[in-house]
């Protein structure tokens, strides 16, 4: 047993026991305290931290495996949007030589087309 300084006397000691040691519902001086629904509060906070805790280690695995798949995928689509990218590139490219090869050779013609289609831009 280890003693401890008394309350009664300053210069004294007593043995501590146990129960004196652990919180316990009676403190001298104080009014009683009820502390079974703080630990009943407490148990269920630690449940719901541990279920938590699976959770999230189940979703961690499961991203774990699900993400060099998406990866790929990934990789697949951004090269597709590349391709198509490029590919819009060419065509819009093509159709500019297209118009100004059309305008050299027939710049009448071609100016008819175009106020036709500044008209229609204007009724909207």
């Amino acid at each position: 047993m280890s003693t401890c300084a008394s309350a009664d006397s300053p210069g004294t000691t007593k043995p501590t026991t146990r129960a004196n040691t652990a919180l316990s519902t009676s403190i001298p001086g104080l009014p009683a305290l009820d502390l079974a629904p703080t630990l009943a509060s407490q148990k269920e906070q630690l449940e719901i931290y541990r279920h938590l805790l699976e959770t999230l280690a189940q979703s961690e695995q499961e991203s774990a495996l699900i993400f060099p798949e998406l990866s790929k995928s990934l990789v697949t689509h951004i090269g597709t949007l590349t391709k198509l990218k490029d590919d819009l590139h060419n065509v819009f490219s093509r159709i500019r030589a297209l118009k100004t090869r059309f305008q050299s050779e027939y710049p009448d013609a071609f100016d008819y087309v175009q106020s036709l289609h500044v008209k229609e831009l204007d009724d909207e």
